[in-house]
Order: structure tokens, then C-alpha cells, then sequence
């Protein structure tokens, strides 16, 4: 049997898996919600009064153009990472503000990966606006965000290298 009339595809050409990721802003907007809740240390003394009073930092509706700049921002940064996998238009977002893109992954990516590919992409893009939102209010905290941004970069790098097999690249003997 011949191989390329099987699968309609040479030889030494791998196939690719195409993955559609929509990554949903109200979703985003939720992740932001719940980490930009903040309750500090009570500001009156423990013997001045029965009630306690706590500050609260939340992300308000107010921000929310602000928000959508940085998720724009942060899509530009993924699409950086993403450049050789994305097809299309790359990292578009549409009248609603979600986030689309599609990636060409090799066949021999290892299982699971577009899954894990999403959730990275996603946290991305939360580590991203928090980084910001923080840098005024809690510099400290900014700054590990911003660590945490760089990890998950570098992750998504690792995880878009992982590989079942070797790659394989042709050789020209002379």
C-alpha cells in the first residue's frame, strides 16, 4: 500500500491538529473579581471598638475599558509566544471582546496539551491585568504577579515544545 494515498499527505510532511481557542471575557472578568478582593488588617485598635473595619480593593465596573486595553496588551504578548502556531488572522478579539485564536499544533504533541494550552493562556491573560491593576495599589504584590506572569509565559513555551516523539528533520547527504 502506498502511504500518500492513504492519509493525502507526503511522506516527510507531519499533519497538524488545528485547535480553536475563544477565550471568554466575562469568564476573565469573573478571575479578576475574586483576586482583586482584598481585605486588609482592621484599622482601629483591637480595645477602641466592637466594630471592625476592613479595606476592600476591587476591580469595579468603571475599569472596565482600562481592562479591556490590558487584555488587549496581554493578547499581543501571547500572540509573541504563539507566533509560529498561530494561523489566520493570529490572536483577534471580537464586537464582544472575547479573545480568538487558532493554533496549528504538530501530531506529535502529546495529549492534552490544547486543554492545558488554554487554561496557561488564560491565566495569562489574568497575571497580565492584575500585574497592572496592582502596581499602583500593593507594589509588592505586583511584583510577584509579575513573576508569576514570566512563569506562566515560560511555561506555555515548555508545554508548546513537549513532544511524543522526536522531531524529525530532513537531511541532505552529499
Amino acid at each position: 500500500m502506498d502511504r500518500k494515498k492513504i492519509i493525502g499527505v507526503p511522506e516527510r510532511i507531519e499533519k497538524k491538529i488545528c485547535v480553536q481557542l475563544r477565550i471568554d471575557r466575562d469568564e476573565l472578568r469573573d478571575e479578576l473579581l475574586k483576586r482583586t478582593t482584598y481585605i486588609a488588617v482592621p484599622l482601629q485598635g483591637t480595645g477602641q471598638d466592637t466594630e471592625e473595619y476592613y479595606d476592600r480593593l476591587l476591580l469595579t465596573a468603571d475599569e472596565d475599558i482600562w481592562v479591556g486595553d490590558r487584555l488587549q496588551e496581554a493578547g499581543d504578548r501571547v500572540c509573541e509566544v504563539l507566533a509560529g502556531y498561530l494561523t489566520g488572522d493570529g490572536c483577534t478579539f471580537d464586537e464582544q471582546g472575547h479573545c480568538c485564536m487558532t493554533l496549528l499544533l504538530p501530531c506529535a504533541t502529546v495529549p492534552g496539551t490544547a486543554d492545558r494550552i488554554a487554561r496557561i493562556i488564560k491565566e495569562i491573560f489574568v497575571l497580565y491585568v492584575l500585574t497592572h491593576w496592582f502596581d499602583d495599589r500593593l507594589p509588592e504584590k505586583a511584583q510577584y504577579i509579575a513573576l508569576q506572569y514570566d512563569e506562566a509565559i515560560d511555561l506555555l513555551k515548555a508545554r508548546l515544545n513537549r513532544r511524543s516523539r522526536p522531531i524529525v528533520r530532513p537531511v541532505r547527504h552529499l
